[in-house]
């Protein structure tokens, strides 16, 4: 592909490549929220979209990215200053739209890729209801990192409750994507006790959902352990994504 940005084409080059190629289309979707003193607001928005151009750039079919979904599901950040949230219902009306409005272009593959916690059950529903309605799209929804679920042990440097919001995976992909983002003089490793039921990581295997304003977590609005964070741990993250992501592609699509 020359282009993997479908804001990047004309209607006219688009159509034509959709004709031709039959690409894949990924819509990334993220949050705006805070991220600690350590992390900018867009760290969701942003990590997701460059994941997503990442897997595009590195993959052997042909993928065309979307403009990214910047907002989410970020109810449970707004006691923190610069969180913006929609309601469920909103996020559902949104992110429907937008794949039908692909669908009526004749897009047919198409990858909803999430950012950001709190979106998940949300996603998970769309696509349930997207697919009942469209029964031969083919259509995959899933979070970035858990494409690393079976390889995370082996890159990881913290340990259980280490890679939760702004803790070593989103302040190493800071650093490997855009490492004046991180302020360094403001880290500080926030590890909650590991339990029995619920666990703050993002690899915990959970055994229930629960729901608590992100304050009752962590004053200071971060949870892990982003003193390990370095731009090698990063790269390590995104290399997995790229191989997880063409086995998931050449299983699913081809």
């Amino acid at each position: 592909m020359d282009k993997y940005l479908l804001s990047d084409y004309t209607t006219y080059e688009l159509q034509n490549v959709i004709n031709k190629k039959d690409p894949i289309i990924i819509i990334p979707v993220g949050a705006l929220e805070q991220h600690g003193a350590h992390l900018p607001l867009d760290t969701d928005m942003d990590l997701v979209e460059k994941v997503a151009k990442s897997l595009a750039e590195n993959c052997i079919q042909d993928i065309i990215v979307t403009p990214t979904v910047w907002t989410g599901f970020s109810h449970h950040h707004l006691d923190f200053c610069g969180t913006i949230s929609i309601r469920q219902k909103t996020m559902v009306y949104v992110i429907t739209d937008i794949v039908e409005s692909l669908l009526k272009h004749k897009i047919n593959k198409i990858i909803l890729l999430n950012g950001h916690g709190g979106n998940i059950s949300i996603l998970k529903t769309i696509l349930d209801e997207i697919q009942l309605k469209y029964k031969n799209l083919q259509m995959v929804y899933f979070t970035y990192w858990d494409l690393l679920s079976d390889k995370i042990d082996e890159i990881r440097q913290s340990p259980v409750n280490g890679m939760a919001h702004a803790g070593e995976l989103e302040t190493s992909l800071k650093y490997y994507f855009n490492e004046d983002d991180v302020r360094r003089d403001s880290i500080q490793d926030v590890m909650l006790p590991v339990q029995p039921f619920h666990n703050v990581d993002m690899f915990a295997p959970n055994k229930i959902s629960i729901y608590k304003p992100f304050e009752s977590y962590s004053k200071g609005g971060q949870i892990g352990k982003p003193s390990v964070a370095d731009k090698e741990t990063g790269k390590k993250i995104v290399e997995n994504l790229c191989k997880e992501f063409s086995d998931l592609i050449n299983f699913y699509f081809v």
